[in-house]
């Protein structure tokens, strides 16, 4: 009895701090995508680049270097699941489309809920595996300064690897600096 007590007791502490860790990134996420909403920060899919507001910058530097690189991982965790749903709706969105024309090779007249039905049982049938999730990869972050303007000059840029964790930054005048601009 004492020994079923005590397997149920870690068991249940397992999935309290498994959902624990859940409810956690969940709020992080949620406080990055707010802080994408409001314009803080704003990450570039194609040029793989993430732009910081300075003022942001400043309170996420000031949680000290292990604070710093957390939140920059945070960001690039909430902007790699983003690019990731971004991918499977494509990626969905053509399978449906070519299930669909099958169809309506056989059948010209299909019905709206002929057209969902097919939908919905292509989703059922597709398998994740299908899909390739887009690849880790180092990135370059600026931070530019709280300005309307529309050319600022960044005040520091730096690069993050999300694989190894390593961080580099340097103000803008070190590199202007570095390469007598």
């Amino acid at each position: 009895m004492r020994m079923n007590l005590w397997k149920w007791w870690k068991d249940r502490r397992k999935q309290k701090q498994a959902l624990k860790q859940q409810h956690d990134l969940l709020q992080t996420w949620q406080w990055v995508e707010r802080l994408f909403q409001c314009g803080m920060l704003s990450f570039d899919d194609k040029s793989h680049r993430l732009y910081i507001m300075q003022s942001l910058a400043v309170l996420l530097m000031a949680k000290g270097v292990e604070g710093w690189v957390n939140s920059i991982h945070a960001i690039y965790q909430y902007t790699y699941w983003r690019t990731s749903q971004k991918l499977w709706e494509e990626f969905m969105q053509k399978e449906e489309l070519a299930a669909l024309r099958e169809a309506i090779d056989k059948n010209p007249k299909l019905l709206r809920a002929d057209i969902e039905r097919i939908k919905w049982s292509k989703r059922q049938s597709i398998d994740f595996s299908d899909m390739q999730p887009p690849k880790v990869e180092p990135f370059e972050f600026f931070i530019i300064p709280d300005s309307t303007e529309a050319a600022v000059e960044p005040l520091a840029i730096g690069t993050y690897d999300p694989n190894t964790e390593e961080m580099e930054i340097a103000t803008w005048n070190e590199v202007k600096s570095l390469l007598h601009i």
